[in-house]
């Protein structure tokens, strides 16, 4: 049996398989988008063996760019994802969308094309797609059910429970991004001996402004050495941390994560018109740290992001699975980083 994976959408035909074809993934909650694209993509992998990702920035790419990829066959895999980020922006170019209606209506056997956005605009596109696939809206969880998700999700991956009310507090101290969400269940999983529950009074004692210093000091030294356009200072800051600093390694792993969605979210805000200072006030951001940080986001275009966000999920998944090891995943993705930066 194809193996599916529902959102959370009021849609009742949301769901991913083998036989998807083509399908979009739109709205701001990054990581249910990266979720279902994992998703999608081990669930091809388990009917047609190893497949291989093409991404394509929706401004740039050309029509022939990616229906040339999908029509084309690999030499080595059976099957391909091709993703378009910033489909909104790909779609409204001048014969785009009447384009990817006719491929809709006649997809590719030995591909799967996989449209993302923030914003999605309804048409007779969405009616084609659902013959073949999906459309996903991809949104901010309400509290309660971010309190849900947590409680669901930390003993599946992170080895450990959490009680409710902790998970509660958790949600009401940092919000509902599931992101950053996940990032702090794995910080707290570290510091709960196996078969112990995460309880509310550890939450009390360490979510808070000490845990986003830390996280900020981790943060800082990536985008120095991001700003230097060279991988070796990243490599070298990251070891820094690593050996003088005394931080854990996964807690890098878990703050090099959460910097790579604040740079994704900035990207989606500066490409939607947001101004510099809006950005730095959402990110909490004053003086130096608002320099540094909007100097490695203008230097960096928003496929990079896209792709580095995938990159560091399927790092810090390797490192749980343990599979390699966990400083050189992580010093080979800021190694990949610096090289998109321009």
């Amino acid at each position: 049996m194809a193996r599916t994976t529902k959102a959370p959408s009021k849609s009742k035909t949301a769901a991913l398989g083998v036989e998807t074809r083509v399908c979009v993934l739109y709205g701001p909650e990054q990581w249910l988008k990266t979720r279902h694209l994992d998703d999608l993509r081990k669930a091809l992998d388990a009917a047609h063996g190893e497949t291989e990702t093409f991404y394509f920035e929706g401004k740039f790419a050309s029509l022939a760019d990616v229906l040339d990829e999908l029509r084309s066959y690999a030499l080595m895999q059976h099957h391909k994802i091709v993703v378009v980020d910033q489909a909104d922006e790909y779609l409204k170019r001048d014969g785009f969308r009447q384009a990817m209606e006719r491929y809709a209506a006649a997809p590719v056997d030995h591909g799967t094309l996989v449209f993302r956005c923030d914003t999605w605009n309804k048409g007779k596109l969405d009616k084609l797609i659902a013959k073949v696939g999906a459309v996903i809206k991809c949104e901010p969880l309400k509290p309660a059910a971010a309190k849900g998700w947590l409680v669901k999700r930390c003993p599946s991956e992170h080895g450990r429970a959490i009680e409710p009310t902790a998970a509660g507090l958790l949600v009401d101290r940092m919000g509902t991004d599931l992101m950053t969400l996940d990032s702090e269940l794995g910080k707290l999983a570290l510091m709960v001996d196996k078969g112990q529950a995460i309880e509310r009074g550890l939450i009390e004692q360490t979510v808070g402004k000490s845990s986003d210093e830390k996280a900020w000091e981790v943060q800082e030294a990536v985008l120095a050495g991001l700003n230097s356009r060279s991988a070796g200072p990243v490599v070298e800051k990251v070891r820094e941390l690593l050996d003088l600093a005394g931080h854990a390694e996964v807690l890098v792993m878990y703050f090099v994560a959460d910097l790579v969605r604040k740079l994704n979210t900035a990207a989606m805000m500066k490409d939607a018109g947001v101004g510099e200072g809006e950005i730095a006030r959402a990110m909490k951001l004053w003086g130096p740290r608002q320099q540094l940080f909007m100097g490695v986001l203008r230097r960096l275009d928003r496929a990079s992001l896209a792709e580095a966000f995938d990159d560091v999920l399927e790092a810090d998944r390797r490192a749980k699975s343990g599979l390699g090891n966990l400083v050189r995943n992580l010093e080979c993705f800021c190694v990949r980083l610096a090289d998109n930066v321009k």
